[in-house]
């Protein structure tokens, strides 16, 4: 199974008990369209405004740290925010509304790419980040898992999707990384012993080693963690880890390419590593980018073009796949 493949089939589509709410006849929806994106959300101008400003943010933030060439550009993206009326209908399949029917579960947030453009949705929770910060970690690893860096190590995708595991962005776009991991992959077999990854193993780590490991959360917390050294410290930390990435890619020995990128032995690299006095250093928090242009005002729509826009999101969550917005 491919490694994309197994993230998007891994990670846990985050649930919690939810009560009950009495819903308005009709959700009022807003739509704002810039360059590739389109956000279309329930509520009012304010809240699609805020979604469409923390995706632009997001985006910008993962295109840094991924170190993805300016030319670059990101498939056509559609993201969804919408009632948990319309949820039910629009988003969920037949099998998880029986789950919901026998349990006190309810799914709200899913990743959908697609062939032409991709697909996010997230279920309207009462003001709570949680759906948003689940939803864009599954972007993160599937667009990392694809363009530039697919065949980078699964380290390098892993560990710079997982730091933005959790991740809060403000209504002015700054970032402020979470310092656990909220949202771990399931385990689906209950037998499985803890695993250590220390940073050969890991650094050795192969796509394959993955879809056979016992140990998925010790891996994606190990890659994180290097992620967090050599992204979040230093300049020379971050030169040299995509530095060791490339190389890797190109299919020099682990222990080569660490003495090239950081000019000392995998040995030497493990002891400092392992002594976590650079993790006095790290920065959670990032700056803001700077957007290429304002985003327009978004537009409200009529009850008939946001049914139109509702039914795209159904098809592709019945894998109908529709080729355009």
């Amino acid at each position: 199974m491919p490694l994309g493949t197994r993230l998007r089939t891994l990670f846990f589509l985050l649930a919690i008990t939810l009560t009950a709410a009495t819903a308005d006849a009709e959700t009022t929806y807003w739509r704002i369209t810039y360059d590739r994106v389109t956000v279309i959300t329930n509520g009012n101008a304010e809240r699609c405004t805020r979604l469409a400003t923390q995706l632009t943010a997001f985006e910008s933030i993962l295109r840094d740290l991924a170190n993805w060439d300016a030319s670059y550009e990101l498939a056509p993206m559609a993201f969804y925010g919408i009632s948990q009326q319309d949820s039910r209908r629009v988003l969920l399949s037949e099998s998880e509304l029986r789950r919901e029917a026998s349990s006190d579960y309810h799914t709200y947030s899913k990743y959908m790419p697609g062939k032409d453009f991709n697909l996010a949705a997230i279920v309207d929770e009462r003001g709570s980040d949680d759906p948003l910060q689940s939803v864009l970690l599954l972007y993160a690893e599937g667009v990392l898992t694809q363009g530039p860096t697919m065949h980078t190590p699964p380290w390098y995708q892993l560990g710079i999707a997982n730091l933005l595991n959790g991740v809060a962005i403000r209504s002015d776009g700054s970032v402020i990384l979470n310092r656990n991991l909220p949202f771990e992959p399931l385990d689906s077999n209950k037998r499985v012993q803890h695993e250590t990854y220390d940073l050969p193993r890991l650094l050795r780590a192969g796509a394959a080693d993955l879809n056979q490991s016992a140990d998925y959360k010790s891996f994606l917390a190990a890659a994180r963690e290097w992620a967090q050294f050599g992204l979040l410290t230093t300049d020379q930390h971050r030169t040299q880890y995509r530095d060791l990435a490339l190389m890797m890619q190109q299919g020099v020995p682990v222990e080569d390419a660490v003495k090239e990128a950081f000019g000392t032995s995998l040995a030497q690299l493990t002891k400092d590593f392992g002594d976590r006095d650079w993790r006095n250093h790290v920065q959670f928090r990032l700056t803001a980018p700077r957007l290429g242009k304002p985003l327009p005002a978004p537009a409200k729509l009529d009850s008939a073009e946001a049914e139109r826009l509702l039914q795209v999101l159904a098809l592709r969550a019945k894998r109908a796949s529709p080729d355009q917005m």
